[in-house]
């Protein structure tokens, strides 16, 4: 696996030193300038949020993610549809994980639903690339990955899942609840969420996940105020 894989850096709270580093794996079609990177570092500027470009092999994104893992020691990942399944295999034990509508049944949605064949990715891309492929063969491949693997817990681990997926579709969609939660992970219902991440979906990760867990850091805004009392 390469190691000098482009990523992409937010800039966090100034108050903040030494602020916690938070990874966001975007899904399918997608990368590291994703719309919602942006959403997610300006909602949670006490972190900084790290991305980078992810490809259409499962195994390969899962190695990278636990290369960028070892390299930037975060203290949060999120990864939504095919990155929430990413986060899921990623070996990230003291990491609080959340994953958003993983896509477990990947391979039936893109035999049926986004097609096999050429597509052109949604953003630009840090690697230049504008268009990528999708086969049956590597359907295969994930289908035989995640037969073969067991979602990972970490320190705190969550999956948000919205009550319609456009995408999965919903029988896929509850499938997929009751393996991250015969897995170990909380389930968080979006009420008004789609496949992709809403604001409302991050809201919800707001108040059920980044309010609720520790994470380090030493905030100097905390500091000047117990200075000047």
């Amino acid at each position: 696996m390469d190691l000098n894989i482009p990523i992409s850096v937010s800039s966090c709270d100034p108050y903040m030193d030494r602020p916690p580093v938070a990874i966001y794996v975007h899904g399918l079609a997608s990368g590291a300038n994703a719309s919602t990177i942006d959403k997610l570092a300006k909602r949670f500027p006490q972190f900084v949020w790290i991305s980078a470009d992810f490809g259409e092999e499962l195994a390969e994104n899962v190695e990278q993610l636990n290369d960028m893992i070892r390299s930037n020691s975060p203290q949060l990942i999120i990864g939504t549809s095919m990155g929430g399944l990413t986060v899921l295999y990623a070996d990230a034990p003291e990491v609080v994980k959340v994953v958003c509508n993983p896509a477990l049944s990947i391979a039936d949605s893109v035999r049926h639903t986004i097609g096999l064949g050429r597509h052109e990715y949604f953003c630009e891309r840090l690697d230049g690339a504008t268009e990528f492929e999708l086969t049956e063969q590597m359907c295969q491949r994930y289908e035989r990955y995640i037969a073969s693997h067991t979602p990972v817990l970490g320190r705190a681990s969550y999956a948000v899942f919205s009550p319609h997926d456009e995408l999965l579709g919903d029988k896929a969609a509850a499938a997929a609840q009751q393996v991250v939660a015969n897995s170990g992970y909380r389930v968080l219902i979006d009420p008004k969420g789609k496949h992709r991440m809403q604001s409302s979906t991050i809201k919800l990760i707001a108040q059920e996940v980044v309010d609720k867990e520790h994470f380090g850091g030493i905030s100097l805004r905390n500091s000047e105020q117990s200075n000047e009392k």
